[in-house]
């Protein structure tokens, strides 16, 4: 492995905001500002020239001497730039770049012998974009920039790399949180619990850890309509449910103390359910209550449903495979949660019979299943929307229709289940969907009384 002689270099985030007053210099990036008081006016004026460019400290230092500065200005100016963690961009030219990309970020070189090894993080990954390929981790907030002469180091570190190796890239490396010297990172039991795709889910559908466009953004809006509020109904023989009295519901209800002290996962069934039951759980779980929109500040159609959706967007669509129903036939079904009726959907029975048995392995093998909603999600209804959170946020209202389905289930006398996992590659193909645009993200098995 051979790799271009390196200069290590430094600068500000392209994206820095220089500005002087009263005094105070600041630097504003994205995720916050850094405030420097008491600066010359040589290095403030220094300091804006950096946003986007790169030089080596030694050759900062030498104009700003040749600009008039003195040398207890550039003594200042190596101190300001050790107290620029946030925003200041560390590269080893013309291999990689180390940017800054969250306000806790520190750029710490390590004390590191020739002979020591260092290796890629298991957290790491590289994916393309705006800014060619970059090297990002969970654990870290810098994201590395990289280039074509930077590939044989990246490959080699999938195995310890001794330092002599490449030291000023290295130690960069290892500064920036994407790679680790000797065996750190698999003797840390706390990093050793977490897989791959959970930390990096983690890190990234929340604030504080990268710098990437987050929340409510309408990132769509000018580009693409919204999803409709409705998916259109597919075509199929339809099956009108019973719509219950709330009134006459709630007074036959127990408590809702009661209810959420009882409420268990069942697995065993005394029979099935009617189709009356599933009528009146869907209805009260379920369906569309009012549709409204657009407003100001909230560009497209929403709805009121019995249970909680972020921004009243409510991508979620439920399909029914039935096994045993008093009153309907088996096979499988949409919801049409408007009309409050089933659709009959055109699955091959294998699939229906793959769908029923896979949820069946999720309880362990303990469920016969009687009914199986699978919950899919409209997911450019939700990312139009939102950026960063936007699957987050489905699997939250997920978590909360499984609460509302386990409640009323529960207040019915039926028999609730959630399950923790499904094949959404089945799923898809049972339904007729195509993965990308619609896919599962819940299983919920309901059955008649409990065996108990």
């Amino acid at each position: 492995m051979s790799t271009p002689t390196p200069t290590p270099m430094v600068g500000l985030r392209e994206d820095a905001v220089v500005a002087s007053g009263d005094g105070v210099l600041t630097i504003t990036c994205p995720f916050g500002t850094v405030a420097l008081r008491g600066l010359p006016p040589a290095v403030e004026a220094l300091l804006g020239e950096l946003p986007g460019t790169l030089a080596e400290r030694d050759d900062l230092a030498e104009r700003l001497l040749a600009a008039g500065g003195t040398s207890h200005d550039a003594a200042l100016l190596y101190l300001t730039l050790s107290r620029l963690h946030p925003v200041l961009v560390h590269a080893v030219e013309p291999l990689l770049r180390v940017v800054p990309i969250a306000r806790g970020a520190r750029f710490q070189p390590p004390d590191l012998s020739p002979g020591d090894t260092v290796q890629l993080s298991k957290f790491a990954f590289v994916r393309r974009s705006e800014q060619g390929l970059v090297l990002e981790s969970a654990l870290s907030l810098h994201r590395v920039t990289l280039t074509e002469d930077a590939m044989p180091l990246l490959a080699a570190l999938g195995r310890p790399v001794m330092v002599k190796e490449a030291p000023e890239a290295l130690a960069h490396l290892v500064a920036a949180g994407l790679a680790f010297a000797g065996d750190d990172e698999e003797r840390d039991p706390a990093l050793r619990s977490w897989d791959f795709h959970d930390l990096l889910f983690h890190s990234r559908s929340r604030s504080g850890r990268h710098d990437q466009p987050f929340g409510a953004t309408f990132r769509f809006l000018d580009d693409l309509p919204p999803e409709p509020v409705i998916k259109p109904v597919p075509e199929g023989a339809a099956v009108e449910l019973y719509r219950p009295c709330l009134e006459e519901a709630a007074a036959a209800d127990p408590p809702l103390t009661t209810v959420l002290e009882t409420r268990r996962s069942v697995r065993r069934y005394a029979g099935p359910p009617t189709i009356r039951q599933l009528g009146e759980l869907l209805y009260r779980a379920a369906r569309v209550r009012r549709m409204y929109g657009p407003a100001p500040g909230m560009p497209y159609e929403a709805s009121s449903r019995p249970y909680p959706g972020g921004g009243a967007v409510y991508e979620l669509e439920l399909y029914l495979t039935v096994a045993r129903c008093e009153g309907l036939d088996s096979g499988v079904y949409y919801y049409d949660p408007l009309g409050h009726r089933l659709v009959t959907l055109p699955a091959r029975p294998e699939d229906a019979q793959a769908m029923l048995a896979t949820a069946s392995l999720a309880t362990g093998g303990i469920a016969d299943p009687d009914v199986l909603i699978t919950f899919t999600s409209r997911f450019r209804r939700m990312s139009w929307k939102y950026s960063g959170v936007a699957y987050a946020a489905t699997l939250k209202t997920t978590g909360v229709l499984y609460q509302t389905l386990y409640l009323v289930a529960t207040a019915m006398g039926l028999s609730p289940c959630g399950l923790g996992s499904g094949d959404s590659d089945l799923a898809a193909r049972t339904f007729g969907l195509d993965w990308a645009t619609e896919s599962s993200v819940g299983d919920f098995l309901i059955g008649g009384p409990p065996a108990e």
